[in-house]
């Protein structure tokens, strides 16, 4: 039997032992929840998704003529579930070659939110502009993501696509 000291000082103790688990389930609590969210992957700000199959990439959004003449050239990678957006206001049929890029990529082309064509693996050719790829049907939007994603993840001709563009930071 504990003495009456011994319960004084278990009583004192007991309130800091029951907000350190309270602690310790609360931090799990978080880690779990924060683990459970998509993570954006790392790279420039997003400025937009684009979702196809039910996979949804992190877009930049290249939409005036300098953004869209560098797109991503002078890079050195593209993370795996970003790409860049590229919005035109008339279908055509647009070149893309890979001048200053150094990495490989695939091309989705898109024309009234469904794929019209795909070009995988486009390789970049180190000290040159590459090959220039134009789609077998008019596009009004391209999407580049890393070289295989396309793949990987299914996508052709036919498939539906929806781009949504975020607000602009302080709108």
């Amino acid at each position: 039997m504990a003495s009456p000291a011994s319960r004084r000082r278990s009583a004192r103790r007991a309130p800091i032992r029951l907000a350190a688990t309270l602690f310790s389930l609360a931090a799990a609590l978080l880690a779990c929840s924060e683990s459970a969210a998509p993570a954006t992957p790392p790279g420039p700000p997003v400025e937009g998704w684009v979702t196809i199959r039910d996979q949804r990439v992190a877009v930049e959004i290249a939409d005036t003529p300098a953004e869209q003449s560098l797109g991503l050239g002078e890079r050195d990678d593209l993370a795996w579930g970003r790409g860049m957006y590229f919005p035109y206001a008339q279908p055509g049929f647009y070149a893309f070659w890979m001048k200053g890029m150094r990495f490989s990529i695939d091309i989705v082309w898109i024309h009234a939110g469904r794929i019209v064509d795909l070009t995988p693996n486009l390789p970049f050719v180190r000290g040159s502009n590459g090959p220039t790829v134009r789609p077998s049907r008019p596009a009004d939007a391209v999407l580049e993501v890393p070289a295989g994603y396309a793949t990987a993840h299914g996508w052709q001709a036919g498939d539906s696509v929806t781009f949504e563009r975020l607000p602009a930071p302080g709108r």
